[in-house]
């Protein structure tokens, strides 16, 4: 795992000597995720100049032939890349040519090859996560890509000069502001999204003239002496409409339970130490038992234990453990020790979250016990159902049309007389709502309605909602919800916590869940094969159904709990003053872009009814405020 960055500059001011010190500068503001080895390369071009940089976080072959940037003697073509292909040696093994030695045994160097061999074609070929970059010598030009799932991150920006221009790309949006590269101006438009969803959506980011290349998408990049022309095309799509021909719900269990295996034995791949994230829960519980089929070695576990009782699965997490023999160490988290690392975490953000900060500390707690390579289960209920949204859609689907002319009449009065919390606001948004899976998916992920996002920001035209997401015709309302899951919240959420939470501890993260053979076959069975209707009570049925020989039945049956921090208690304690005085802090509220009298509404409402407004709203406005402070990013009129 890695770092990349690069630069590209065209016109008559450009010269190679500029672009060395500033991809230095880039690369020594993403060594955190690549301590291992850092590199370079510069080449002159006709109307300018190009150089790609990369820091290495050494975990397939350590050695120094893993060195990157890495070249292509046959081509001229070089590659910095981030991620981890599981199937390089199938790749390896078709790219086999007796008159060519190899001379690593990376992934890199399979992946370099491969593009030689088909081009832009290779992308869809490649399972696994990465961002990359690879400047074509032949056709002189720069090609981006990032993985299906977006599990490795890419950001890039144009500038335009009255000599020269230039197109940057780096692995954190907080890189390319580091390096000088882009001023820390706060996008408005990206702010209203944060506080939408409680994260920027991309391909937008919190810095205004940054943006994300999306996932399963790739772009060329040609410089030119007026500038570059520029295209993106998407290669790969998270969705299908084909039923994957299973017979029955039966056998589709069978070859989930085979697809599960085969994807638990790709991702042990590592040539140093790797552990488990094990909460207790089905996710990672079923991610252990599958583990221990397809593994040699023991495995490591590791779990964050809470004193508060309603958020503790240790007893669940120590059963796992010691069913399949693991080698289990529990990490205790205090409000008091959350009070103390908390400046880190934020500082860790590569951009604003409503989330993350509990990945940053088991991250922290598991890279200091040695292990660099960790494995989790997100993904989970995205694919097999895991949320309400799904019983949502699917009994909303099955509602008779009189049932929702009737609520959606009475929506209004209703939205008057009992909107006394976010829940019952959130009901009659969708009484309101044409029922659609993309309505449902929006409400339920929704962090501040449209009409407080106007009243918070300082920009009064701020973005409503502009209707719901397209499901892009699919009538199955359980497999539209998944879609919208996987691009939306696991994207733009979990992914992107994830990565750059257990980054900034030079902690590789696999998610096996997050497979394109799994996704491509969950998705094409029907809806309600993993719900067995929309009142069952058991979670996830078709993975435990695949699992069930493996895990104790009451494991199973157990409610979903979920990852999360007893922040609604620690609100209101120990974490209370550092708050609350943030929100005092008008300057710094509206150096962020919120209206402080706004702002103090929500805190005020949150001491008052902290069930009824929920902690990560309050939470999400000081997170805001802070990740501005530590990064010295402001908004400007």
């Amino acid at each position: 795992m890695c770092s990349i960055s690069g630069i590209i500059e065209s016109g008559a001011g450009s010269h190679p000597n500029r672009l060395k010190p500033l991809i230095e500068k880039l690369n020594a503001a993403l060594v955190h995720r690549g301590p291992d080895d850092n590199g370079l390369v510069v080449e002159s071009l006709r109307w300018g100049s190009v150089a790609l940089g990369n820091t290495r976080l050494a975990i397939i072959d350590t050695s120094e032939a893993g060195h990157q940037p890495m070249g292509d003697p046959v081509s001229g073509n070089w590659v910095t890349y981030n991620g981890e292909t599981y199937n390089f040696r199938e790749l390896r093994s078709v790219l086999e040519d007796k008159n060519e030695p190899w001379v690593s045994h990376t992934d890199t160097e399979v992946v370099l090859r491969a593009y030689r061999r088909w081009g832009v074609g290779v992308f869809a070929k490649l399972r696994g996560m990465f961002a990359l970059a690879i400047w074509d010598a032949g056709r002189k030009e720069l090609i981006l890509a990032r993985d299906r799932f977006g599990i490795k991150p890419l950001y890039y920006t144009t500038q335009s000069g009255s000599e020269e221009h230039r197109f940057a790309f780096g692995s954190e949006v907080r890189a390319l502001v580091a390096s000088g590269l882009v001023a820390g101006k706060l996008d408005q438009v990206a702010v209203a999204s944060y506080l939408k969803c409680g994260a920027v959506q991309g391909p937008q980011t919190i810095i205004y003239g940054i943006r994300s290349l999306l996932p399963g998408h790739y772009m060329r990049v040609k410089p030119s002496e007026n500038g570059f022309e520029i295209d993106q095309h998407r290669y790969a799509t998270s969705e299908t409409e084909e039923f994957t021909g299973a017979g029955s719900r039966q056998e589709a269990i069978l070859r989930l339970r085979e697809l599960l295996k085969e994807s638990a034995r790709a991702h042990l791949i590592s040539d140093v130490p790797l552990g488990v994230f094990l909460s207790g829960g089905m996710d990672s519980s079923a991610l252990v038992a599958l583990l221990h089929l397809v593994s040699d070695k023991p495995l490591r576990t590791f779990s964050v234990v809470f004193s508060e009782p309603g958020f503790n699965e240790s007893a669940h997490a120590r059963r796992v453990a010691e069913k399949f023999s693991t080698q289990h160490q529990e990490l205790p988290l205090t409000e008091a020790r959350l009070l103390e690392l908390l400046p880190d975490a934020i500082a860790a953000m590569d951009q604003p979250t409503s989330d993350g900060v509990n990945t940053y500390i088991l991250a922290r707690a598991v890279n200091d016990a040695g292990v660099t390579v960790a494995i989790s289960g997100l993904g989970g209920d995205e694919l097999f159902a895991g949320y309400p949204s799904f019983r949502r859609a699917l009994r909303l689907s099955s509602s008779p049309n009189v049932s929702k002319k009737l609520l959606r009449l009475g929506s209004g009065f209703g939205k008057k007389v009992w909107s006394g919390s976010v829940r019952h606001a959130k009901f009659w948004q969708l009484a309101q709502s044409d029922g659609s899976p993309g309505a449902v998916y929006e409400i339920s992920r929704q962090l501040f309605s449209p009409e407080t996002v106007c009243d918070l920001t300082m920009a009064q035209d701020s973005e409503k909602t502009a209707g719901y997401r397209s499901t892009n015709g699919s009538c199955d309302p359980v497999n539209a919800i998944s879609r919208l899951e996987l691009e939306g919240y696991m994207a733009n959420t979990l992914l992107r916590d994830t990565d750059c939470m257990s980054m900034a501890h030079s902690l590789e993260v696999r998610v096996p869940f997050v497979d394109q053979e799994i996704a491509g076959f969950v998705l094409g069975l029907p809806g309600d094969w993993k719900l067995n209707g929309a009142n069952g009570k058991q979670s996830k049925p078709l993975l435990a159904a695949a699992v069930s020989d493996l895990l104790p039945p009451d494991l199973l049956r157990r409610p979903k709990m979920g990852f999360t921090l007893p922040f609604e208690k620690w609100l209101q304690s120990r974490l209370r003053d550092e708050v609350e005085n943030k929100f005092r802090d008008e300057r710094s509220m509206a150096s962020s872009g919120i209206r402080p009298e706004a702002a103090s509404k929500v805190w005020q409402r949150f001491l008052g009814a902290p069930r009824n407004v929920g902690w990560s709203r309050p939470w999400a406005l000081y997170v805001l405020a802070k990740w501005c402070e530590v990064n010295k990013v402001a908004y400007e009129d």
